[in-house]
Parts: structure tokens; C-alpha cells; sequence
């Protein structure tokens, strides 16, 4: 029987799949957007769509986060979301009753976790699956000796996911609740001390995107649209230094943090990795060895796609 193997990585607040021969087919934050009628509903919107109705605070939907920080919160709704992910991606029924996929999960999940998340992901239409931590695959999308030892940081929106790997097991892996939203969030109180300025955490998220730098002086600039003290929108620039000195503190707490645990190389992914400035930043912090990917924000799964194309074992999590 003819199987599509998928790879899929479950991040702080978005769902990754990669098709094995394609490469990446969806990246879609992990909300869904119904419109309810008692006890039944009609599916309005899905991932990027039904975030704007969940930030537009819209009130003839409801919208619903089903997984947060890699976790089911709502396993009906994570069913649902998630094979309406699948369908979107392959359109033929048949195909989607035989499933396999490698799954990219956070080192700190629990087995409780890891089992909703597999029972979930069986009523999504996925047969068969192996989990694996996002360390492995990292290691494999950067063609790392296997048989090193290395300490992975992917910093996600709202969380930062730390594990150290040897050959044979994990030395290290917890999750700590800070990320991208927390520099969001240092960038607003940031505008608002300094410019005198009402801005959304979603308009600060869109400055960190545009100019974010760790790069002392970077003398880059953009343009935001704040509310002022006579509720009127202003107009205003910010440079990258200005957003370095709302956010750099973020960088130092996850710093002091890698330096709790560990002394040799370190790996710096995921989307807050893709900074500027991060490798000559943490260098001048952290006296170790530091490699940031080409693509930190999708080296997880892409590391996962070179799994499912080898035949060569590598460390699973059994369950």
C-alpha cells in the first residue's frame, strides 16, 4: 500500500510539514476559527487566516489556539485543525487514510504529552509515526559528526526549547517560557518610554521583523504607526540600535541559561535565531563554539525531511 511520508514539527505556536521528494508544503500558525452553533460549527478559517480574526478580536467567530508551546490544549480541536491542514496539502482521500510522519517535538514534552499528541495525530489521518526530538533533526540538517556531543537553542515565539546530545541520549533538555513575544512585548514598553507611544504587541513583532539587530550602532531604520497621548496616530521612526537596546535583554536571560548547563558547542535555531548580529553577539557572551544555520527558522524541519530520506538509524523517542 502506497504511503506519503511527511515529516511535521510542532513549534510554540505554528504547525511545519515537510512531504518527503517536495520539501515544505504548509507552515501554518496553529489557530482555527469556527463559527458556532450550539452543540455544531462550521469551520470559518484556518492558520494565518484565523490568527488575524483572533488578533482582530473578531466577534461573530471563535477562535481557538489548539496547541500552545507544542502541546495539545484541545485535543477536538487540534483534530480538527490538523487534518484540515492535511487536506489542504493532499487532495486525494485515498492518500490521505495512509499517513506516516516523523514528528519534531521539544525535548521537555512529556510521555502524557507525547501520547495525546499521537492519539491526536492517529485521528488526523496519520497511521504511522516516529517521534524525534528537535536536536536530531538539527544535527542531521547541519551534517554534524553523529557522534559529537552538541546543545541545541531553538528560541521560538514563546518559548526556548535547550537540550544536549551525545551519540547515544540526551544530557540535558528543558523548556523555558521565554522567546520571540517576550522581545515583542520589551519593544513596546520600549516605544511607549521613549517615543511616548501606544503601539500593539503585534505592531512591535513587525519592527523586531523588519530592522532587529544585535549589531551595536546598526543605524537601519523603519517606520510604525503609534497612538500618542490626544489618542491620534503618529507616524514614527525607530532604528535598529533602539530595537537591539528593547531586546538585547532577552538574548543575555537565554544566554545565562546555556551557560548554567553546558561547555562546549552550541547551535542557535529557530525564528529568533535569525536575528542579525546573533553570531558576533553570543561569541563576545558565550566563550564556546557557535554555528547559526543558514535557515535557523526551519532548520528543525528541515533536518526531520533528511531523516525520512536515510536509511541511517538515528535517536527516537519511543513511546
Amino acid at each position: 500500500m502506497f504511503n506519503i511520508d511527511l515529516a511535521i514539527k510542532f513549534g510554540s505556536n505554528e504547525i511545519i510539514i515537510y512531504r518527503k521528494g517536495i520539501g515544505i508544503i504548509a507552515k501554518e500558525p496553529a489557530f482555527l476559527a469556527v463559527i458556532e452553533n450550539g452543540k455544531k460549527f462550521k469551520i470559518k478559517a484556518i492558520g494565518k487566516q484565523a490568527e488575524k480574526l483572533f488578533l482582530s478580536k473578531s466577534s461573530n467567530v471563535t477562535v481557538y489556539q489548539p496547541i500552545k508551546n507544542s502541546e495539545i490544549v484541545n485535543e477536538k480541536m487540534a483534530v480538527v485543525l490538523i487534518s484540515e491542514i492535511l487536506k489542504n496539502i493532499i487532495q486525494d482521500k485515498f492518500l490521505l487514510t495512509n499517513l506516516t510522519a516523523l514528528v519534531a517535538v521539544p525535548c521537555a514534552l512529556n510521555e502524557r504529552q507525547l501520547i495525546t499528541l499521537k492519539r491526536v495525530l492517529h485521528e488526523s489521518g496519520v497511521n504511522k509515526l516516529t517521534f524525534v526530538q528537535n536536536s536530531v533533526c538539527v544535527r542531521a540538517n547541519l551534517d554534524l559528526d553523529p557522534h559529537s556531543h552538541i546543545m541545541v537553542v531553538d528560541i521560538g515565539k514563546y518559548i526556548t526549547d535547550i537540550s544536549v546530545l551525545n551519540e547515544f541520549n540526551f544530557d540535558f533538555g528543558r523548556m523555558y517560557f521565554i522567546g520571540g513575544q517576550d522581545m515583542d512585548k520589551s519593544i513596546t514598553t520600549f516605544i511607549a518610554d521613549n517615543h511616548g507611544l501606544e503601539v500593539s504587541d503585534l505592531t512591535s513583532e513587525a519592527v523586531k521583523n523588519e530592522v532587529a539587530s544585535l549589531y551595536n550602532r546598526d543605524l537601519y531604520k523603519t517606520e510604525y504607526i503609534g497612538i500618542d497621548e490626544n489618542n491620534k496616530f503618529v507616524r514614527q521612526e525607530i532604528s535598529a540600535n533602539e530595537v537591539r537596546l528593547a531586546i538585547v535583554n532577552v538574548y543575555d536571560e537565554i544566554f545565562k541559561l546555556i551557560a548554567d548547563v553546558y561547555n562546549n558547542g552550541v547551535v542557535f535555531v529557530g525564528g529568533a535565531s535569525s536575528i542579525s548580529g546573533l553570531y558576533e553577539y553570543a561569541k563576545k557572551k558565550i566563550d564556546l563554539p557557535i554555528i547559526v544555520p543558514d535557515e535557523p527558522m526551519d532548520s528543525v524541519i528541515l533536518g526531520a525531511g533528511k531523516l525520512l530520506n536515510s536509511n541511517k538509524e538515528f535517536l527516537k523517542i519511543n513511546i
